[in-house]
């Protein structure tokens, strides 16, 4: 029998499948736009970020190229037609340097259908084809994506 975390990182294995699956019919040409806020107070916005899930991991770069977010690890499932999953690792690659990023909690949600969907006990839509992320990290900065997927290979 696996354990607890062998589970949850089988689950997370499958993030990509599930997400792939979800949304291969999702338009092309899309972008996204990031917020982070940091423990301070200070906050940047990132408008027209590409959102791609490559190899089992979602990349979020910026529009000119110079940073990425790398979400590696999720346990996913499904809320109605939602794909939701728990964000549990990811790093910031950025001016040649990769530096983990002490994710605290994580969740993203994946809307596949061509309608808005509700998110569970939230005034909160998720658009059509959508993507939303939000996570905070150890040191209190809070990170949140909306948009949706560009790219998607297996």
């Amino acid at each position: 029998m696996l354990s607890y975390s062998e589970r949850l990182k089988a689950a997370a294995g499958s993030f990509a499948i599930v997400a792939w699956l979800a949304l291969g019919t999702a338009p092309a040409a899309a972008t996204g736009t990031v917020e982070i806020v940091q423990s301070d107070g200070h906050s940047n916005k990132y408008a027209g970020v590409q959102i791609k899930i490559i190899h089992s991991a979602l990349y979020i770069t910026s529009e000119d190229g110079k940073g990425t977010i790398v979400i590696t690890r999720a346990a996913c499932s499904y809320q109605g037609d939602l794909l939701v999953c728990l964000a549990h690792h990811g790093v910031l690659v950025q001016s040649g340097a990769t530096k983990t990023l002490d994710m605290h909690h994580g969740t993203l949600y994946v809307n596949s259908t061509d309608a808005p969907a509700q998110l569970v006990m939230s005034t909160t839509k998720v658009p059509p084809h959508g993507i939303l992320l939000s996570f905070t990290t150890d040191r209190g900065t809070y990170v949140s994506l909306r948009g949706r997927i560009d790219k998607v290979v297996k």
